[in-house]
């Protein structure tokens, strides 16, 4: 929600519900759903205080797993902690989703330090909490972490099939952010595998929902498979352009440009003359 409203907007919304003791009669629930709105506007103080709210008006033990979820997370807590977490939910009567949700940050605190088997065993079992509860979105992000760890081993074949199976899912569900993700992730381990043709392709589709979104991450990231591409094949000229492009929608969105992107421009055009 946070994405879909201005500042402005933002701002109005949570001085309604916080200000003048209006924060007293906020739930759990919506205290945890507002963090983003918060995070958006900058308001850290207040960030804090509705965690801690949430924590206190929790009435019952999975409205108190999610409020330490959200303190661990926040607060920079040990992997300990979070398994710890992980598995009192596990045993909570209705806690499969905040288990899940646990497990699969305990997954990417440990890719962070290169524990890659301890992530893939946590991850696997968030994605059968997740499989049990139908959570197509979050069997989508465990599949991608899951991915992260294969790629992390340089097994592209494996990295292919949990990509592939995002992409499925992603596109059923209609999501074109995940889809365009998941492609680009496809790409990219085709391309590791010198299938430099259908890396292209995936490539060029993931740039297409990019500029339809006009999303600059993505955006970025395709387009910069592609200049890959386009070096191996030496079209230094494709490359440029399809840099360029990138540029160009950064600075029609206001955004500042990467410094890694500037780099490798100028070294195009250093090329080029």
């Amino acid at each position: 929600m946070a994405e879909e409203i201005t500042p402005e907007q933002a701002q109005e919304i949570v001085s309604m519900l916080t200000q003048g003791g209006a924060m007293e009669s906020i739930n759990t629930s919506l205290a945890l759903g507002l963090l983003p709105l918060v995070e958006s506007i900058g308001d850290y103080e207040l960030l804090n205080k509705l965690v801690e709210h949430a924590s206190v008006v929790a009435k019952d033990d999975v409205e108190k797993g999610w409020a330490r979820f959200e303190i661990l997370k926040r607060n920079q807590g040990s992997i300990d902690d979070v398994a710890e977490l992980a598995y009192n939910a596990e045993s909570i009567e209705n806690g499969e989703a905040l288990a899940a949700a646990v497990l699969h940050h305990h997954a990417l605190m440990l890719l962070s330090i290169d524990e890659i088997d301890g992530a893939q065993t946590s991850v696997r079992r968030s994605l059968t909490l997740r499989e049990k509860l139908e959570d197509k979105e979050g069997i989508i992000f465990g599949l991608a972490v899951l991915s992260r760890c294969a790629r992390a081993n340089e097994d592209w074949e494996t990295a292919i099939i949990h990509d592939t199976r995002r992409l499925e899912l992603a596109v059923n569900n209609q999501n074109d952010l995940l889809q365009m993700e998941a492609m680009a992730d496809v790409a990219h381990a085709q391309a590791s595998l010198g299938e430099l043709a259908t890396a292209s392709e995936m490539y060029q589709e993931s740039l297409d929902l990019a500029k339809s979104m006009e999303d600059p991450a993505g955006h970025l990231v395709a387009s910069w498979g592609l200049a890959d591409l386009a070096e191996i094949e030496t079209r230094f000229d494709d490359a440029l352009l399809l840099l360029s492009d990138t540029m160009h929608l950064f600075m029609q969105l206001g955004i500042e440009t990467p410094e890694l992107l500037k780099k490798r421009l100028r070294a195009l055009t250093n090329l080029e003359k």
